[in-house]
């Protein structure tokens, strides 16, 4: 994997000065957790502020790739926050990357753990992504490994750039 890149992220988990999710953080632990779809849409909405701000500024002609969850963990938060960037872009949201196999949660390991446990989940480009832009979208960011390596198969693929995005970064990492 290649060094960390710069991420976007929209803002954090926890507050920095105490054990306690930040508002942003209960608000991504009822979408990513709970499923609670309200959450998901206040999420959506907090993206379209953030992008309208001029907080995310996109390449013109970019795609916006969602990086896809475990197989057996449906995540829906990605994909609406994918779109959520798409729409406010004026981009396209595209399903490039699948995900093969199903591993432990990231959170849950010890950091130098996460490297091989990305390479187990067999992520795959399976779209041309040639000469494209991509805006890469995860949820939460530990420590970048998941962003890395994904970007670094989009760019492995063709694309022309990788600019990874999250919701949220948690001080775990």
């Amino acid at each position: 994997m290649t060094k960390s890149r710069h991420i976007d992220v929209l803002g954090t988990i926890w507050h920095t000065d105490r054990h306690e999710r930040t508002s942003l953080g209960r608000i991504v632990e009822a979408a990513k957790d709970r499923d609670d779809s309200a959450a998901r849409a206040r999420i959506v909405d907090e993206i379209h502020s953030w992008v309208a701000g001029g907080g995310l500024m996109v390449e013109p002609d970019a795609i916006v790739v969602g990086i896809p969850s475990s197989p057996d963990r449906p995540n829906l938060l990605v994909t609406a926050v994918a779109r959520a960037i798409a729409t406010a872009t004026g981009s396209v949201s595209v399903d490039a990357v699948v995900r093969h196999r199903v591993t432990v949660r990231l959170r849950d390991l010890d950091p130098t753990e996460r490297p091989a446990t990305v390479l187990a989940a067999d992520y795959e480009v399976v779209e041309d992504v040639g000469g494209r832009h991509v805006v890469l979208v995860d949820d939460v960011v530990l420590s970048g490994t998941t962003l890395d390596h994904v970007a670094d198969l989009l760019l492995a693929a063709g694309a022309a750039s990788v600019r990874p995005v999250a919701i949220a970064r948690s001080r775990r990492g």
